[in-house]
């Protein structure tokens, strides 16, 4: 969705690939525009509301991107906003930010409707008294200042919906559409009917299955969940479904079976340090395990173990650690490749998957690979040169700044590429570019340059690619290898 300073908004093929992409506004002193390109099969839809508009009166812009169920490789994807809130959705759901404020002393404004699907919130504590995060269904609101909670809405016999909202951290206020407002403490459940009133109190949550995983003092850990999706206290990140981490601990409420990827660092020196992973049914313990190893300063460990879902459930033996040097390399799935030159890595890749068939593979790239492996000067017909680049990777995608030599002008440029699974591909594209004083016919040599080399990347990839992440300093590309 589309608010605060955004001026305009625009759907199109941008790129001629067949597919739905989005242009939007940014605020006026900053002249420019963000653009959002459709890599995977999506619906978008642009609605303005009040329509028709009175001139000089407000106008609210909301673009709706979803992903049809059920879905495209692994659209399970979360969003996290400046403060730090996360917001996670399954595949198939409908849901769209309306509002987005940033109010002064790091305040928020954040409200979402959701028509149908599930969602996981993990709200901050709210800095600001008028800050607010809310959820909006078919039949209900849902208003909090700081918790942990997932939304359901199902689809009816009678074609209505309903609302199930379970709260695992803080308390929830839920108003009904047709009146009523009860609210909703950790541990309890609330479900909410289109054209029904609230109930007069929530009830607990059913006893179900949970994975805790505790490191000892001083030891930062990171879990990936066998979606994709992470949580723990290294990076402060809450993406999975149920999960509510701590300084030193995670707990995570009916945990997807399969593999459990584990991050692990520390920023100084441990003579020992222990990460626990026990799993549980209501109050029993079913399964438990443990892993203790010495740490050097800053540290980094890439390990896992499989979660069987039982009954009763399972932990396997933890795999043996790895030392790695990124952190995409710590939490990418199956056998990961992240070291040597960046070509000759690939050569690897793709020995591996001849000689393996149907496995999981990742490959991993840093800033330091990508600098490194781009060209330090290009020259071309009209004597256009590109020298100097330098390129970023954070979770928005990759970035990258360069000077752009002709004759008689020199300037900077800078661009942003976003990326993800397209056919069982890799596609990295061009989002933004600019290219303050050459020509347009230049800045049309100096987008196809960046065209070819991001074509040429995504048709070397050896394998099915499934998915694509991206994170501060490096990104990774996972999948299968053929059959």
């Amino acid at each position: 969705g589309l608010a605060g300073n955004a001026q305009w908004a625009a759907i199109g093929d941008l790129n001629g690939d067949g597919r739905s992409d989005l242009v939007a506004a940014n605020n006026t002193y900053t002249q420019s525009v963000s653009v959002l390109l459709g890599l995977v099969p999506t619906r978008t839809a642009l609605a303005e509301s009040p329509n028709p508009v009175v001139l000089g009166s407000p106008l609210m812009l909301t673009a709706t991107v979803s992903v049809p169920a059920p879905g495209y490789g692994a659209p399970s994807d979360s969003v996290r906003f400046f403060d730090g809130t996360t917001l996670s959705m399954d595949p198939g759901s409908q849901v769209k930010v309306v509002t987005l404020n940033h109010l002064p002393a790091d305040g928020i404004q954040v409200s979402i409707e959701q028509a149908l699907g599930r969602s996981w919130s993990a709200v901050q504590k709210l800095k600001t008294p008028d800050s607010r995060y809310e959820v909006k269904t078919p039949s209900s609101n849902a208003v909090v200042r700081g918790t942990a909670f997932d939304t359901l809405v199902q689809r009816l016999p009678n074609g209505n919906t309903e609302t199930t909202y379970r709260v695992d951290e803080g308390a929830l206020q839920v108003t009904a559409s047709a009146g009523g407002t009860v609210t909703v403490p950790a541990g309890a459940q609330v479900t909410i009917a289109e054209g029904a009133p609230a109930p007069v109190s929530p009830v607990p949550i059913a006893s179900t299955s949970r994975v805790e995983i505790t490191g000892s003092a001083g030891l930062g850990f990171l879990a990936v969940a066998p979606t994709g999706q992470s949580c723990g206290p290294m990076g402060g990140k809450a993406e999975i479904f149920g999960c509510i981490a701590a300084a030193n601990k995670i707990t995570v409420r009916e945990p997807v079976a399969g593999r459990w990827g584990l991050a692990l660092t520390s920023a100084a020196a441990l003579a020992g340090a222990t990460i626990t992973v026990e799993a549980f049914v209501g109050a029993a313990r079913q399964a438990v395990r443990a892993f203790s190893r010495a740490f050097n300063a800053n540290e980094l460990v890439r390990t896992g173990l499989t979660l069987t879902a039982g009954p009763p459930l399972a932990l396997s033996a933890f795999e043996d650690p790895l030392l790695v040097t990124s952190v995409c390399a710590a939490t990418a799935p199956g056998r990961v490749f992240g070291g040597g030159a960046p070509n000759a890595r690939l050569d690897v890749v793709r020995t591996f998957a001849r000689e393996n068939k149907n496995l999981p593979v990742s490959l991993v790239f840093t800033e330091a690979d990508l600098n490194q492996a781009g060209p330090t000067s290009v020259g071309g017909d009209q004597g256009l040169r590109i020298s100097g680049q330098k390129v970023t990777i954070d979770a928005a995608g990759v970035h990258g700044t360069a000077t752009a030599a002709l004759p008689f002008v020199t300037v900077t440029a800078s661009a942003d590429f976003i990326g993800g699974p397209v056919g069982g591909k890799f596609s990295l594209r061009l989002a933004r570019l600019s290219a303050e004083s050459l020509p347009p016919g230049l800045v049309d040599a100096v987008r196809s340059l960046a065209d070819v080399g991001t074509v040429g990347l995504g048709e070397s990839i050896p394998f099915q690619v499934r998915q694509v992440s991206f994170r501060a300093g490096c990104f990774f590309l996972s999948g299968m290898t053929p059959p």
